[in-house]
Formats: C-alpha cells, structure tokens, sequence
C-alpha cells in the first residue's frame, strides 16, 4: 500500500504578512494615481499634449488594474471551500495577467494616437507640458517607491509597479518633448515620444504576460530546477526511484508538489519526515505532497 502525506503548514505567517503589506501600499498608490489622472487630463487638455493625455489615459487603466488587483487580493484570502479546494488565490493570477493585457492595449491605443497627431501637428504649450510632467514623475516615483517596500515578487505588486514605471517613463518622454518643442519648436517630438514609450510599456508588460501564463497552465516555478529536486529526492537513503513529479505555482510566492516515491522496506513516517524537510529546507517548499509507495504498486500504477 502506499503512504500519503499532505504537509500544508502555516508557512503562510510570512506570506499573509506580505499580502496585507501589499494591500496597504496599493490602496495608497491607487489614490495617489487616480488624485494625479484628473490633473494630468486637465493639463493634457490645457496645453494640446498628446504625451501628457495618453499618460493621463494610461493612469486611468493603472486605477482600473490597481482596484482589480485590490478586489483579487480580496477574494484570494477568502477560506477554501468543497468546490474551490485551493481558495480564490488563482484570482491573483487572472487578475496580473489582465493587468498585462491592458498595458499592451492602452499603448497601441497611444500609438494610433500619436499617428494622427504626427500627420496633424498643434500648437503646444511647451512650458506648461513641462511642468506637469515633472509634477507627475514626483507622483509616479513616489508610488513606485510604496510599492518597492512591500513584496514585488507578487505579480500583482509587479503589474501595478510596471504601470507605476511606465507612467514614470511617460512623464520622463512628456518632458523632453515639452523641451524639444521649446527650444526647437519640433511639435512632432510630442507624438515620437509618446510611441517610444508605449513601446517600452509593451516590452514589460510582456514579461509579465508570459509569466502569469506560464503559471496558469501550472508550468514550474521558473526558480525551481524539477530534476535537480528529482535528483535529491532520489539520493535520500531507502528511495529506489522518484516519478510522477510535478511542482507548480497556486499563485505568487505559494509553491505546490506532489511526487511518488518508489522506497525500500522501512520506516515510511520517518522517510516521509525527511523528504518534506528536504524540501522545505533545500528548495523553500512547503505545501507538499508525498506518496510513498513499494514496488508491487509501483508495478501497476499508470505514469503521469
């Protein structure tokens, strides 16, 4: 017969701590971004800037990803249920992945935009652009300052630290185009520094695109060499043969294993012990699940 253990500790301590970390600095940066968006359309509108509007358009889809990450954190600390087994922490997932969508979307969008607007040059307040373009990159490194002092390595942190940033960069690009059309009077610099940007934006907002899909579709954590877990598993006293591996991520920061251990005759609670602490201490998991097995269930059980 085989033996199971499930180990599911309260590693979640440290985990939950980050969580409400996290939720604290991202109600103060959706405020600080939503306060800044209605000063930032009113300047774009005031001064005929194309950069200064779509950055203000791009705050607009930061307050809409912050609250949807706020809402998913919400909802992932609610308890499991019969039906949801592992809560709603996958919402935290979704919810990044979204995130990425939207900054892929509303920099095409600024990239149409600066399309017309080069073929369709306007006078711009140049000064003005400047100044509150410089106002909003004291907001945005602020807010990405907020975010820095909790966990980044959640990837709704990271989604609203990515819009933090490329509304930092935009604020940057509005600046130097509000010098280029002062000292040179090149009202075309307003519309190139804007797709300039949005491209930027698209390159990270990629990144966390990828990863949020390699998470959904249950890949390994990409810190995490499966065969060298295999290889160590493998090398504990009494382990004839490891199968049936599989490591994946439930949501940021929360690593999940399931694995068969193939062992010879002896004390199946104490190898149980030491292949969950080899786990914890070598790769940091703890939510594990083990299945030790002899060789005559080996034998007539189907690979995964």
């Amino acid at each position: 017969m085989g033996t199971t253990q499930h180990d599911h500790h309260n590693h979640g301590h440290n985990h939950h701590g980050d969580r409400a970390l996290g939720v604290k600095q991202l109600k103060r940066v959706l405020f600080l971004t939503l306060g800044f968006m209605f000063i930032e359309a009113a300047g774009g509108y005031y001064t005929n800037s194309l950069a200064l509007f779509s950055d203000a358009i791009h705050m607009l889809t930061d307050t809409g990803a912050i609250a949807l990450s706020l809402f998913a954190f919400f909802m992932s600390s609610r308890p499991a249920t019969d039906n949801r087994t592992f809560g709603y922490y996958r919402l935290e997932i979704l919810s990044a992945f979204i995130n990425g969508i939207f900054l892929v979307g509303i920099s095409i969008l600024i990239i149409w935009g600066a399309w017309v607007r080069f073929h369709n040059p306007s006078e711009i307040k140049a000064i003005e652009m400047f100044g509150i373009a410089s106002l909003g990159l004291l907001f945005n490194l602020f807010g990405a300052y907020l975010l820095l002092k909790s966990n980044h390595e959640n990837l709704n942190i990271r989604g609203a630290l990515f819009h933090i940033l490329g509304d930092a960069l935009g604020s940057v690009g509005a600046m130097t185009a509000g010098l280029l059309v002062y000292f040179f009077h090149w009202t075309q610099a307003d519309p190139i520094v804007s797709v300039v940007i949005a491209l930027l934006i698209i390159i990270s907002s990629f990144r966390l695109i990828l990863d949020t899909a390699h998470m959904i579709l249950e890949g390994a954590p990409h810190h995490l060499d499966t065969d060298e877990i295999r290889k160590a598993i493998a090398g504990i006293t009494l382990v004839k043969e490891v199968h049936d591996l599989h490591v994946w991520s439930i949501t940021s920061g929360m690593v999940s294993l399931s694995v068969h251990v193939v062992a010879e005759e002896g004390s199946r609670h104490e190898l149980l012990c030491v292949i969950r602490d080899l786990l914890k201490d070598n790769f940091n998991i703890e939510h594990v699940t083990i299945q030790i097995e002899d060789e005559s269930l080996r034998l007539h059980e189907p690979m995964i």
